[in-house]
């Protein structure tokens, strides 16, 4: 290229950014939706007429609005549905403010990879929230009001969801089965803790690669149930916290989860032994087992390394003293227990390290 040339191409480039820049973002309208829905925008200092001079908002270099970070900003009023216009957004996080009002659908928002409304007053969850979020990793719903409503099918579109919470959202129903198994193989933070969830886990969970998994304190009257069996095939766990539901029956076989360091199941309704595969974990750290109807022999965990909470007299063992083992009738009739599913009544109805006494 000569050099004559390469000057005009220089001009040509220059006059080109030079162009670009002046010209107002395509998004100017739906940010000006955004600001007018605050009640407070001048907290933010948004006070020039291009978005793309805003503070805690990012553009890309045809200034189409990419991001928008306002959280812990002391924000109140609610989001627009002009939100859905943004079609090269990425990043939305409005958490920890007090904002309310319905969280605005942003279906068909492909680019879309965060989104965080935790921490704030938000009313409702719209059905088709999540239609055509393709590119979705992660959600943070956690301690809003929502008024009751259930994952939605169209979930299944943000096939490469990393992180799901929803503590304290308003969730009801029932655990979709879609959430293990094939659908979501990249997806390892599920926290679904104090809702009103009812039912068993699914059984496609024993596909899954989730590593923390919170499931405790719900408020249903069934709350969640069922057999724990699904858990020692959840080879990737690295914190289960499922206390205080009414689970049922023994405890998973423990011996392929190597990984897991955090386990609370407190507040059940459990029973049977507790496993040697769960005594002998390597990174076990904390372990909560009080107020089930546990027995056996008391387990003895290395409380050097592991923080136990299994309070005297709170559980069904043959013995408050850990390690100690059972009487052999007493074992004889733990076998029987055993061969039925260690049923509750059972449990219930007898404690101690006496064959022939019941409680």
């Amino acid at each position: 290229m000569k050099a004559s040339d390469l000057v005009i191409f220089l001009l040509f480039f220059l006059s080109f950014t030079i162009s670009v820049q002046s010209q107002p973002s395509p998004d100017a309208t739906a940010m000006q939706a955004l600001k007018d829905s605050l009640r407070n925008p001048t907290i933010l200092g948004w006070s020039d007429p291009d978005p793309c001079q805003w503070s805690h908002v990012k553009c890309s270099q045809n200034k189409r609005v990419t991001h928008i970070q306002i959280s812990n900003q002391n924000l109140s009023g609610s989001l627009p549905l002009d939100l859905r216009n943004l079609s090269s957004l990425t990043v939305l996080e409005v958490a920890d403010n007090q904002l309310s009002g319905p969280i605005p659908s942003l279906s068909g928002l492909s680019s879309l990879q965060e989104l965080a409304f935790d921490k704030n007053n938000f009313s409702y969850m719209p059905p088709d929230f999540f239609k055509g979020l393709e590119s979705l990793q992660s959600i943070s719903l956690d301690y809003n009001p929502l008024s009751s409503w259930e994952i939605p099918a169209s979930l299944k579109d943000a096939m490469g969801l990393r992180s799901f919470s929803a503590n304290q959202a308003g969730l009801s129903g029932t655990i979709p089965d879609f959430l293990g198994g094939d659908t979501f193989p990249g997806l390892i933070h599920l926290h679904l803790a104090i809702n009103n969830l009812e039912g068993q886990i699914p059984w496609s969970f024993s596909k899954s690669s989730i590593q923390t998994l919170w499931l405790n304190g719900q408020a249903s009257n069934t709350k969640l149930n069922g057999s724990l069996s699904v858990l020692q095939n959840m080879t990737s766990l690295t914190q289960l916290w499922l206390h205080r539901n009414l689970f049922t029956g023994p405890l998973a076989n423990f011996s392929r989860l190597s990984s897991l360091e955090d386990l609370e199941l407190r507040d059940n309704t459990l029973t049977g032994i507790v496993p040697r595969s769960l005594i002998n974990l390597p990174k076990l750290n904390t372990v909560s087992l009080t107020n089930n109807l546990l027995q056996g022999p008391t387990p003895k965990f290395n409380i050097s390394k592991i923080k136990v909470d299994m309070r005297t007299g709170s559980n069904s063992f043959c013995s408050d003293d850990p390690g100690v083992p059972c009487d052999g009738q007493v074992n004889i009739l733990l076998s029987v227990a055993e061969s039925m599913g260690y049923p509750m009544v059972f449990s219930e109805s007898w404690k101690g390290n006496n064959a022939f006494l019941r409680r």
